[in-house]
């Protein structure tokens, strides 16, 4: 099942993104961007790598997006929903590792659990909305949310988030495993892409 993901071209295509992506978290390491909008609060960090999973899981939704109608349509056993699954597993696994790839640059005993986890929230939102909205849109949607956290934890920190912050430093591991499976379960039924959303956006 690896093998066919990794032999197809939009397999090929997706690591050449993967890796586009890994090298970009690399060189910009532990950048962060502040949000300040609040006039009472210190201004909230955002992590730049948690950007590149956010690309990284945009793009490989995009590249491996147009096969899934194929098998929704001829298939009729399970081996097309199980390796739409695998390769939604694959890409969020390969959108996080943006965040693993900045890790030699951080100083030492830095804390970085919490940006990884934030990469898996991240990256398993976008492959979650991508079967039912256009893979770009899904990314969109994925961005908006990303800032709207960061505004929401400048101007009301107490509030709970998905995405973690620096002032916490508290992983949101439950978040991210519960997105990663509900996100693979629903490429696993809809086997990548629902009918409504084809007839939106593949026409």
């Amino acid at each position: 099942m690896t093998r066919v993901v990794v032999l197809s071209r939009s397999g090929q295509w997706g690591l050449v993104a993967a890796v586009g992506m890994w090298a970009i978290a690399v060189g910009i390491g532990p950048a962060t961007l502040a949000m300040d909008l609040s006039p009472t609060f210190p201004p909230t960090k955002m992590v730049m790598v948690e950007l590149c999973a956010i690309v990284a899981a945009t793009l490989l939704a995009i590249v491996t997006r147009p096969q899934f109608w194929e098998w929704d349509r001829v298939a009729r056993g399970a081996r097309a929903r199980v390796l739409a699954g695998v390769v939604a597993a694959c890409v969020i696994g390969s959108a996080a590792v943006c965040a693993l790839v900045m890790v030699p640059r951080l100083p030492a005993n830095t804390t970085w659990g919490w940006v990884f986890a934030n990469a898996f929230v991240v990256s398993a939102f976008v492959v979650l909305l991508a079967p039912f909205v256009s893979a770009l849109f899904a990314g969109g949607l994925t961005l908006v949310l990303w800032f709207g956290c960061a505004v929401t934890a400048n101007l009301a920190p107490a509030l709970w988030l998905p995405i973690a912050y620096y002032r916490g430093h508290e992983p949101s591991w439950g978040v991210a495993f519960g997105l990663v499976v509900v996100a693979v379960g629903v490429h696993f039924w809809t086997c990548g892409m629902t009918a409504w959303a084809h007839r939106q956006f593949e026409r």
